[in-house]
Formats: C-alpha cells, sequence, structure tokens
C-alpha cells in the first residue's frame, strides 16, 4: 500500500533520528572503556577517530543498499532480496532481540536503581505513545528538539573545556611526554577499544530500518545526506568532547569514574552542578529511545510482511501508518526484559551477531555490484572497493578478539545457526496440515483482534517490490 506523504519525514527530521539515536549516553560510557583498552589520551583520540572512519565506510555501504532497495527492513530486507530467507529470519528474531535489550540496557549504565529503571519505562510509555500517532507530527519533532537539546548539552561540555584549556592552561595532558604515555598497541587491545566506539556510533544505520518513512521527494539525496551528515556531526561532538575531558581528567580519573561527565563537571563547575548530570543524561536518553521505537517497530512489521512474525505486526493506523502494535510490542518486551537481571553477557554474545550480519549484508553489496542485478532506479552508487575493504575490515574485527574471549564467539555463532535450525523447524510444522492450521487460526484471530481495537489495516509493503 501507498502510505501518506504527510506522515513521513524530510532531511532535518532524518538527520535527527541519526543525531538522535547515535549520541545518547556512549558520549558518557564509552570514553572510560576505549581508555582502559588503549591506555593514553592520544591514543584514545585515534581510536575514536578510526571508528567514526568506519562507521563512514559502512554508512557509504548502507546508503547504496537503502536506496537499491528501498524497503524498510534493512539487514532483513536486503537479505530477503536474494531469496537467503533462512538467515533472514535468523538475523531478524536475533536482532530484534539485541534492539529490545538496547533501551533498558542503555539506560541501566546510568542508574542501575528501581528509581532509575521506572524513569526509564516512563521515558519508554511516554514515546511509545508520541510514536501511536504521526510520525511528521509527533515523534519527528520530538526528535529534532532532542537532537538539538544534545548539541546544545555537550557543547557545554565542550565550552567548559575549552576555557580551562586557553584562559586556564590546562594543557599539560597534550604536553609531549604525556599524550601517548601508557600506549597498548597490542591488535586484541585495539580492536576491544574499537569495539567501544562502535557502540558508541550505533545507530546511523536507523534511516534502513524506516526507509519507506522518508519522503518519497528527493528521497536519493536525504537519505545519504541524513546518514553521512549526521554521523559527520555525531563524529566531531564526540571527538571534541573527549578532548574536553582528557584536559582535566587523567586516563586513570577516567577509568576509575563511575560517570566521567559527572566528574568533569566536578572538576570544573562544581559539586552542585554535577548533581544534575544524571537528569541531564536521562533526558538526553529521549532521541536514543525515540530512534530505537522508530526503528524496531519498523523491522517488525517489514519482517510480519515477509510472514516471518505473526500477521498482526505489519498493521498500521489508516490514518497516520504507525505501527502501533509493533510500537507496544517492542516497549512491552523492552520493559518485561528489564527484571532478567544482568543482560550484560547477553549483549557480548549479540555483539558477535551483530558483526556477522554486517558481512552478510556486504557480501549481498558485492554479490549485487558485481553481477549487475537490478535495482532501483535512482540508486545512489559507489565503487565496490568499498563494500570490500567494509568485509575485511569486519572479518579482522570478528575473528582478532577471539582468541581473548572464544567463548563469546562460540555462543555468538551457535545462536546464529540456531535461528536458522529454528526456521526450518517451522517451516516443517507449517507443513504438517494440523499445526498448520491451528497456528493460521490463531494468527488470523489474533490478527483481526488487534486491528479492532487499533483501528488498523494490514500493511503489504510497497507496490512494486524489489525482491527477485
Amino acid at each position: 500500500m501507498v502510505k501518506n506523504e504527510n506522515n513521513k519525514i524530510g532531511l532535518i527530521g532524518a538527520t535527527a533520528y541519526i543525531v538522535g539515536s547515535i549520541i545518547g549516553s556512549g558520549i558518557f560510557i564509552a570514553p572510560k572503556g576505549i581508555v582502559e583498552h588503549a591506555g593514553s589520551i592520544g591514543l584514545s583520540l585515534i581510536i575514536w577517530v578510526v571508528c567514526a572512519l568506519l562507521n563512514m565506510i559502512t554508512a557509504i555501504n548502507y546508503i547504496e543498499l537503502g536506496t537499491s532497495i528501498p524497503e524498510s527492513g534493512a539487514e532483513l530486507a536486503y537479505i530477503d532480496y536474494l531469496g537467503w530467507t533462512p538467515i533472514a529470519f535468523s538475523i531478524l528474531w536475533l536482532s530484534l532481540l539485541i534492539q529490545t535489550l538496547e533501551p533498558i540496557f542503555c539506560f541501566s549504565n546510568q542508574q542501575r536503581d528501581d528509581a532509575g529503571k521506572f524513569f526509564g519505562f516512563g521515558l519508554l510509555l511516554f514515546l511509545t505513545l508520541t510514536n501511536m500517532f504521526s510520525l511528521k507530527k509527533f515523534a519527528a519533532k520530538i526528535q529534532i528538539i532532542s537532537m538539538c537539546s544534545k548539541i546544545f548539552a555537550t557543547l557545554i561540555i565542550i565550552s567548559i573545556g575549552a576555557f580551562f584549556m586557553i584562559f586556564k592552561g590546562y594543557t599539560a595532558h597534550y604536553s609531549g611526554a604525556e599524550f601517548m604515555r601508557g600506549s597498548n598497541f597490542e591488535a586484541g587491545a585495539i580492536v576491544l577499544a574499537i569495539y567501544q566506539g562502535n557502540w558508541a556510533f550505533g545507530g546511523f544505520t536507523t534511516l534502513n530500518y524506516g526507509t519507506e518513512e522518508i519522503e518519497i521527494k528527493n528521497f536519493e539525496k536525504t537519505l545519504p545526506r541524513a546518514s553521512l551528515g549526521g554521523l559527520l556531526i555525531s563524529a566531531v561532538i564526540y571527538v571534541c568532547v573527549n578532548i574536553a575531558y582528557f584536559a582535566i581528567l587523567t586516563p586513570q580519573e577516567i577509568i576509575a569514574s563511575d560517570a566521567v561527565a559527572t566528574t568533569f563537571i566536578q572538576r570544573t563547575v562544581g559539586n552542585n552542578a554535577a548533581y544534575a548530570v544524571p537528569a541531564v543524561v536521562g533526558f538526553l536518553l529521549i532521541g536514543t529511545l525515540n530512534g530505537d521505537v522508530f526503528s524496531w517497530s519498523r523491522y517488525m512489521v517489514a519482517g510480519a510482511r515477509r510472514n516471518m512474525m505473526p500477521t498482526c505486526f505489519s498493521l498500521i493506523h489508516v490514518d497516520n501508518d504507525s505501527p502501533r502494535v509493533s510500537v507496544f510490542f517492542h516497549t512491552l518486551t523492552s520493559i518485561s526484559f528489564a527484571f532478567m537481571g544482568d543482560t550484560d553477557t547477553l549483549v557480548n554474545y549479540l555483539t558477535i551477531i551483530g558483526l556477522l550480519t554486517t558481512i552478510i549484508v556486504l557480501i549481498i553489496l558485492v554479490i549485487i555490484k558485481w553481477k549487475n542485478m537490478p535495482v532501483a532506479t535512482s540508486a545512489v552508487k559507489y565503487s565496490i572497493f568499498w563494500p570490500i575493504l567494509n568485509i575485511v575490515i569486519n572479518v579482522a574485527l570478528l575473528v582478532i578478539p577471539i582468541q581473548q574471549d572464544p567463548i563469546s564467539s562460540i555462543i555468538g555463532v551457535s545462536m546464529f545457526a540456531g535461528g536458522i535450525v529454528l526456521y526450518f523447524l517451522i517451516k516443517y510444522l507449517t507443513w504438517n496440515s494440523w499445526t498448520s492450521k491451528i497456528l493460521h487460526i490463531a494468527d488470523k484471530y489474533s490478527t483481526e483482534f488487534l486491528q479492532k481495537i487499533t483501528w488498523t489495516i494490514v500493511d503489504t509493503g510497497p507496490l512494486e517490490k524489489t525482491r527477485l
């Protein structure tokens, strides 16, 4: 079906979703993780720049995929384009698990007490409500406000650092003797530092999950401008904030700190101002959580349209195109996972799955380009060099740390393989007429019930399918 153009987002809204999704708790958590592995100020800043460049390369490839196969669903749509359905199914469910954990995991790193957890629930429920209506009129405007707030908040940190460096002479940490002191150049340590940086940059592919929500007018210009522009804005802010941190704090002080931004404010402005930092961080997470709700509700719609999930997840509102059932389900499962306890280990396993997913998607892009396969006429195309280089980099990032943590790698790959096995098991059940009939009846009645209470219809996807 064709969605209402009045509900879609333009360049500013699209850029806000990229910046808002990237800049979140990462700037307050990742500096510590990078310094722990890199060891020095100089190498830490180099890692930040390297991470920005690596993610720029990946963004270029996702831009080409997003404009070549302009369907919501990101990796799911691209893998399904070649008909690799078992792999697409496995990635769909495991990716949904990753992002179901992400909102709570992201917030719980800031406040692990019950009060902080319930504050996170409140944010999720508020954003769920806004995403029940027109994207352009409500959720996108919140994202724009969040983007401006994040830029303003980080500019305060940058300005404080610049003031102390220029007017109070806090430049000793950037002297020749101190800049690279304690650097750890071991390959495994550098890769683990890059993992931390890449986590902070997570969110630059947000628009690929909701490609159909971008205005059709100038679509082939909006996606690359928003993706690369948003990523560049975030990268500049990240590097400048870390320069400010290192002007005041030593690597050892950053490692010892539970909240780098709070420690920075305490050392510069005073303890009274530091009490406001947790509240500011919580407010800044609105954009990150809103981006999660946007991208992963659309991902669920894409999975349901391909019969990989119950049909009810493809329901959208008749007037504002909101995927209400998927939005609500994503929030409900995120809150449920918050009561699991420590999810850090599970997230480590799923990091391996994320790298595998990216490698598979890049291989698909190489195949499409190598065989000159039919794609959208308005596709933005780059050299085949970029996906090949990206594959080599991601394989290295996947393989190098295996010696340090082989268990996580084994479990991550096993989970991925288990998803493929589950696909064939479900296929077997649907081949059986008795179980197939039960599943069909359950799917039919659940869809009809949810249609009535949410005033929605089934989204069948774009009129012109790009799949072969």
